[in-house]
């Protein structure tokens, strides 16, 4: 007896060293593999694994588990007691298997249809969700609009979210309806579960639904600048609920979309830099205006990306108490006119005083006060 049982432990130890050894090797074939056929990306990269690599992965995984479940097999057999235990389980699970079968060829068939009827929907929207903000995103990624992109990418994942959460419940209803479940009660505790919430949550649906129709019509992006009531800034930050514009002293307001009324954007499709600019009154008109016409066109030569078309001189805006103003125009690219506007008035000033042309300095007035009157009684007295 005790010859028997030490033959059996021998083996068991064989058997174990053997799914071991089969474990180990199955793992160095895997290596081997992946590294001939689906090399891994390089360490910067942040692509994800390719479909040849988890196919790999998951037939290696398969093979080392099934390593072990023969080795399971094995052991029941080998052991005496627990090959009588399993034997009995195994007259049960034939009952369960009858069973099942039965229940399979009624409505088993019918839920496994939901279910994969449901998963498909799922899929299929949320592909040809993506696949439609795709195309939008192609059109972005030529013209290089990157806030566009973003954009798009908020809204793809919104809009798949919801069909996603939509065809699920439905899929979830009729799964219960056909397992015989009542779904009256379901439905109308979600109608009322919804009101409750609706009636709680005014606030952040408003909020989500202003930021839904300020992404659709694409009323901001990340990176404008922009007045939203008595804020001034730039958009840092935009979501569904909040958006975040960012002072120019570096403060951060957190605006939720719900309560952003008017919105004024100096930073869609184009800008404009408004230069007015002060002259004495001495000085010749027309050759000022012609100085800065030049010195603005010199420096749209130099950059043009920045200064888009070709700058307009208005000409006298106003007549002041100390000298003429004059108005130049120049449109910009997005964004850009309070940098083109401090470089063209730093350029002018420099060529205003290489032409010569004085602005107006303020003149000193001398301001007399009348003496004293004096009645004639005093003069007299004096």
């Amino acid at each position: 007896m005790e010859a028997e049982t030490l033959k059996t432990i021998f083996l068991l130890l064989i058997a174990a060293g053997v799914c071991a050894a089969l474990h180990w090797l199955v793992g160095i074939a895997q290596r081997r593999v992946v590294r001939r056929i689906a090399p891994p990306p390089p360490p910067a990269a942040v692509a994800p694994p390719s479909l040849k690599r988890l196919l790999l992965d998951w037939t290696g995984n398969a093979l080392r588990t099934l390593i072990w479940v023969l080795y399971f097999a094995f052991l029941i057999n080998v052991l005496p007691h627990t090959r009588t235990q399993f034997e009995n389980l195994g007259e049960r699970l034939m009952r369960v298997r009858g069973n099942l079968a039965r229940w399979l060829l009624d409505p088993g068939i019918n839920l496994v249809i939901i279910i994969v009827v449901t998963v498909f929907l799922m899929r299929f929207a949320s592909a040809l969700i993506k696949a439609i903000f795709h195309l939008f995103e192609r059109g972005a990624m030529n013209r290089e609009e990157l806030a566009t992109r973003r954009r798009l990418q908020t809204l793809s994942a919104t809009f798949r979210g919801i069909s996603q959460a939509i065809i699920l419940f439905i899929g979830l209803m009729v799964f219960l309806r056909q397992l015989g479940a009542d779904i009256t009660p379901i439905l109308a505790s979600a109608g009322v579960v919804g009101i409750a919430i609706g009636l709680g949550a005014q606030s952040l649906i408003k909020d989500f639904f202003a930021g839904l129709l300020i992404l659709l019509e694409d009323q901001l992006s990340v990176g404008d600048s922009v007045k939203i009531g008595e804020t001034s800034g730039t958009v840092e930050h935009l979501t569904l609920r909040v958006t975040r514009v960012r002072g120019l002293d570096g403060s951060l307001t957190m605006i939720p979309n719900g309560s952003i009324g008017a919105v004024v954007n100096y930073s869609k499709d184009w800008s404009r830099a408004v230069l007015d600019i002060e002259i004495d009154y001495k000085e010749d008109v027309d050759r000022a205006m012609k100085v800065m016409l030049e010195t603005a066109k010199r420096m749209r030569e130099e950059a043009p990306a920045e200064i888009i078309e070709e700058p307009v001189m208005l000409g006298v805006d106003r007549l002041g108490n100390s000298g003429v103003t004059l108005r130049l125009l120049a449109k910009t690219a997005a964004s850009k006119q309070a940098e083109v506007g401090r470089e063209l008035r730093r350029r002018i000033k420099l060529a205003f005083d290489e032409q010569g042309i004085k602005t107006p300095s303020p003149t000193p007035q001398l301001v007399l006060t009348p003496p004293p009157q004096v009645k004639k009684g005093e003069e007299l007295k004096r």
